[in-house]
């Protein structure tokens, strides 16, 4: 599927680039993707007034390390689609379904398929406490992690 759900562990909410690196070093990193972009949503390919810059995480569960592989500009209909319970609690679900649908020219069947694979994942990520948060993505590239 070109457009996947994904739920982040919930013992991973708030670990996340914008909150780790300097405002002025989070807005480098996110103009560079939107250029890298061509204004161009990396998932469906909509031309854009404006992007999202998601974040893509590798979960390895058995070194418990959420390790950040890439930055994607993203529309927002297709962010609000990759983080479908956000979208539920915002009052965007049928938004975020029918996007999904359209970019994967699929039916609801595939949807609810997905839906039950990513939350049987959430729900075992969410067991592990204490993720390690790998950033050397961004760490190679000369910008600095926030002290806690």
């Amino acid at each position: 599927m070109k457009l996947q759900i994904e739920l982040i562990p919930k013992t991973c909410w708030g670990s996340n680039v914008r909150t780790k690196v300097k405002k002025s070093d989070w807005d480098k990193i996110r103009k560079a993707v939107y250029e890298k972009e061509g204004m161009h949503c990396h998932i469906c390919g909509e031309s854009c007034t404006s992007l999202d810059a998601h974040e893509i995480w590798e979960f390895d569960e058995k070194n418990s390390t959420q390790r950040l592989v890439d930055i994607i500009g993203i529309c927002r209909s297709c962010h609000n689609t990759i983080h479908f319970g956000r979208a539920q609690k915002i009052g965007c679900q049928k938004e975020a379904i029918a996007q999904f649908l359209k970019v994967n020219d699929c039916d609801m069947v595939d949807l609810q398929n997905e839906l039950l694979k990513v939350e049987e994942v959430y729900m075992r990520r969410s067991k592990i406490k204490d993720w390690k948060l790998d950033l050397t993505l961004i760490t190679n590239k000369g910008f600095s992690i926030k002290e806690d």
